[in-house]
């Protein structure tokens, strides 16, 4: 089956592009005003706006740009980060230009909808006048004949609909089925069987998004931590319909949410819960696909699967990530860094383009992975340059030594002793680092700044004296940590072998380059990212600013595929030495001994298998009790009700309630003291369902880098306390 290709119109040749285009947007213009006088069409406006403001404006600017021919993976992904940037900059214009004009809510729906549109066309102007010589043959998608293709595409409904019969029927068992299918693909592609090499991208956008919707959907509310700030700082600017860069606030100076998020919101007449539940997703489980093409482009399709199920298996994929919206972003834009980096042989303008684009798109998205990124660049440039600058240096009967120093000594056998085309190079690092100054020192009153520059000095006093410290070092404390049952211990385990299998993968592609030609730019990244996964367990106060699992997690952006490779390189070490292994179950090859441990390694993080034996379970999807950040609509509407009272006073709230609070604002929660006897008087005190139905609150207590909890009776709190609001799922009681 041939049709015209839709994920590559920018080669199209220019009358089908400029027809089909103006049809859409024709399309999308009619149903919003549709909309406007009162006949809504369902999902069509949110659908159309999502893939008007998505894909067509950086869809026109690689054409305004003349990239043809990329293929359908990296046009989809450029047009993407693309139109997501042009998104980004068009808020910030407009919310800086406006007010200048007269217009004191740049973002109200009539403005913003005049403005994209106006953009857009702009964009197209130029697009068909830069372009306009491009007469090439309009390219046809290809379905792959297989019949894995529509059962990859049910995976997201089964999520979708899971989440529903989970939230009102109390029933996981679609969500059960959704991950055992996970699991079964994962061994299909290591065994050779069901799923072709064609059908590799869409298994990864699929099975990445059906595991963030098998998590974001659950409650018809936001869930986690630091979303509720995100969501605060989204309808601040959606209410004023002005963003007030002086607030503040870190995540205030972030355009990923400040912007994009009001955008998104207006346009698609969608409320910002909402955004974050169903398109946020959207656009992050393009992060795996990226990295897919990445790795694929290096080494091939089998260790490129392998390695990105790896990376999404970890269980911060599908639940801590839920909850940063901004860093979803980011990673986005780091993803298709990495994929420019890569291109040897992309046209250097467009490169530094894109380099420089993207850079300041994840500056403005999110600042932690930014600095993780930036402070990684100057060691892997120096990685690069250094050897090449000593060759040069050095008499030449040294380097003429056998085995002597290499002109690059992570660039891969072959290259003559000639100096390597690098993509890493020191401009690109002074611009990122002149972007990102500029900018977390003047938004949001230089708070971003401020921040890592407190890190910095905290971790700089404690370094020499608290190093190694499980109080003061988070992952050292979780690697100490007792388990809490056999289970999870050999879930501790297999979490140290993946991190093994780093280690032997990176040192075996540093000893047979010729066999895993490995960029160098993005090994010499990979290499200092296993240093900041070390650093993480040992200097103090490192991996507490982020969280480990989150600091684990973006190491694996750039690590993933070296516990391939090293569990490769393993297994052709051992079968070398005991051929019999060859004939035990799931270790005919290194793929199927490989697909084998990280379906385990799957189970274990998604919880299904605690959740089947009751073991302590960990899953926010498969586990409907116990105490966790997800919220029901009678706590959020007993929240409401406190936050509309119209006065300042105090709101005490347990650990667990806090970060539904922090939603509404982020200034007048308190957290309830050990003492009962130390609630001040005249404040609110605020029960969840938990509180009520457990009768319970959680305390938590920070320890240098280690939060610890308990739990209390909440009848300590509730004595001499007033009940002023009741809706059998919130109450609030005043003193």
């Amino acid at each position: 089956m041939h049709l015209l290709n839709p994920f590559r119109m920018n080669d199209w040749d220019n009358k089908t592009f400029f027809r089909v285009f103006q049809a859409i947007q024709l399309v999308f213009v009619g149903v919003v005003c549709l909309g406007l006088v009162g006949y809504h069409i369902p999902i069509a406006r949110e659908a159309l706006a999502f893939l008007y403001l998505t894909f067509l404006p950086g869809m026109l600017v690689l054409k305004a740009l003349r990239l043809h021919d990329l293929g359908t993976i990296e046009t989809v992904l450029y047009s993407v980060g693309l139109s997501l940037a042009v998104l980004m900059l068009t808020g910030l214009a407009a919310d800086i230009a406006y007010p200048l004009l007269g217009y004191a809510q740049p973002f109200s729906f009539a403005i913003l909808f005049i403005t994209v549109v106006a953009v857009v066309q702009v964009l197209l102007f130029l697009a068909l006048t830069r372009d306009r010589r491009h007469a090439g043959a309009s390219p046809k998608i290809d379905i792959p004949p297989s019949p894995a293709v529509p059962l990859l595409m049910l995976f997201p409904f089964i999520a979708i609909i899971g989440t529903y019969i989970r939230d009102d029927y109390h029933m996981v068992t679609l969500l059960f089925l959704l991950l055992v299918l996970i699991a079964i693909v994962g061994l299909a592609v290591g065994f050779d069987r069901l799923i072709p090499a064609s059908c590799y991208p869409l298994a990864i956008y699929t099975i990445a998004l059906s595991l963030l919707y098998h998590t974001s959907l659950i409650s018809e509310y936001v869930w986690g931590y630091d979303i509720h700030h995100e969501l605060h700082l989204a309808n601040s600017v959606l209410i004023p319909g002005l963003w007030d860069m002086t607030l503040p606030y870190n995540t205030n100076g972030m355009l990923s949410v400040v912007a994009l998020v009001p955008i998104y919101s207006l346009i698609s007449d969608l409320d910002p819960v909402w955004v974050f539940k169903i398109l946020y997703p959207l656009l992050f489980a393009l992060v795996p696909l990226g990295l897919y093409r990445a790795v694929e482009k290096q080494t091939d399709a089998k260790i490129g699967f392998l390695s990105i199920f790896f990376f999404f298996s970890f269980f911060t994929f599908y639940t801590e990530m839920i909850s940063l919206a901004r860093q979803q972003i980011a990673e986005l834009f780091l993803a298709l860094t990495i994929l420019v980096m890569i291109d040897k042989t992309m046209d250097r303008n467009r490169q530094a383009f894109f380099m420089v684009t993207f850079a300041f798109a994840m500056i403005v998205s999110h600042y932690g992975l930014s600095y993780i990124y930036f402070f990684s660049l100057v060691p892997a440039w120096l990685l690069l340059v250094i050897p090449e600058r000593l060759h040069s240096w050095l008499p030449k009967r040294l380097t003429r030594s056998p085995g002597f120093l290499k002109p690059d000594l992570i660039a891969p056998s072959g290259t003559d002793g000639g100096v390597p085309i690098r993509t890493l190079v020191l401009p690109y690092i002074l611009i990122f680092a002149a972007l990102a100054y500029l900018w977390y020192s003047t938004v949001a009153e230089g708070t971003a700044l401020a921040t890592v520059t407190g890190i910095g000095d905290k971790i700089w006093s404690t370094l020499f004296t608290n190093s190694f410290d499980p109080a003061t070092t988070q992952g050292m404390h979780i690697l100490t940590s007792q388990s809490t049952t056999p289970l999870h211990g050999l879930a501790k385990v297999v979490h140290i072998a993946t991190q093994g299998l780093i280690a032997v993968g990176l040192l075996a592609t540093l000893l047979k380059r010729e066999r895993w030609r490995i960029e160098p730019e993005y090994l010499a990244v990979s290499l200092v990212f296993l240093l900041i996964n070390v650093a993480g367990i040992v200097v103090p106060f490192f991996a507490s600013s982020l969280n480990t699992s989150r600091l684990y997690h973006i190491t694996l952006i750039f690590l993933a595929p070296f516990a391939i490779i090293g569990g490769i390189a393993l297994y052709e070490a051992v079968i070398g030495r005991i051929r019999a292994i060859r004939v035990a179950p799931f270790m005919g090859t290194a793929y199927q001994a490989l697909s084998a441990f990280f379906v385990i390694f799957f189970l274990f993080n998604s919880g299904l298998l605690y959740q089947v034996v009751n073991d302590s379970p960990t899953s926010m999807a498969l586990e409907t009790t116990g105490d966790k950040p997800v919220f029901n609509g009678k706590e959020v509407q007993g929240a409401r009700w406190i936050f509309s009272e119209g006065n300042e006073r105090p709101i005490y709230v347990d650990g667990t309630r806090w970060w539904l609070l922090q939603g509404f604002d982020p200034d007048r929660q308190r957290y309830i003291p050990a003492n009962a006897s130390l609630v001040e008087p005249n404040t609110y005190l605020y029960f969840g369902t938990y509180n009520l139905v457990r009768d319970s609150v959680r305390l938590e207590a920070q320890a240098h880098a280690v939060t610890t909890a308990a739990y209390t009776d909440a009848g300590w709190f509730t004595r001499n306390q007033h009940k002023v609001y009741d809706n059998a799922g919130s109450a609030i009681y005043y003193r």
